[in-house]
């Protein structure tokens, strides 16, 4: 069984991740990681906040290596910001796998598994990796 590093984030259930995000029903605008206390775009009440899943895809807006630090991971290792398609800006990891990620260039998240808890689950978080775009 799959659980989330930070289920308040993303649904591990999912097939692919989906992060938790909210929606605005007076301007629209969807913030992730989700708010629950009003649009900090319109000024709209808590009450017209939509809880909804957005799809972890997009295309890279920054992207940074870590060569030193302390602790897990072990580096070097790859920070990214994507611009999801739905909108709202995340910062995730790069897939450790990856040969590097340039601005503009599309990505779609990946499960990994961080650890395995003490009742034998896989703990899991989305990383981002480079994708195909299908050409027609």
């Amino acid at each position: 069984m799959r659980v989330a590093a930070h289920p308040e984030l993303f649904d591990p259930d999912a097939e692919s991740p989906t992060l938790r995000a909210t929606r605005c029903a007076s301007c629209g605008r969807v913030a992730f990681p989700p708010i629950a206390i009003g649009c900090d775009v319109c000024g709209a009440l808590e009450e017209q906040l939509t809880p909804i899943a957005v799809e972890a895809a997009g295309v890279i807006h920054a992207s940074a290596t870590v060569h030193r630090h302390f602790g897990e991971p072990p580096t070097p290792f790859t920070i990214v910001e994507v611009r999801l398609d739905d909108g709202p800006i995340a910062r995730g990891m790069g897939d450790p796998g990856s040969d590097g990620f340039s601005v503009g260039q599309r990505v779609a998240a990946t499960w990994q598994v961080e650890r395995v808890d003490d009742d034998g689950n896989d703990v899991v978080e989305p990383v981002f990796a480079a994708i195909e775009e299908v050409r027609s």
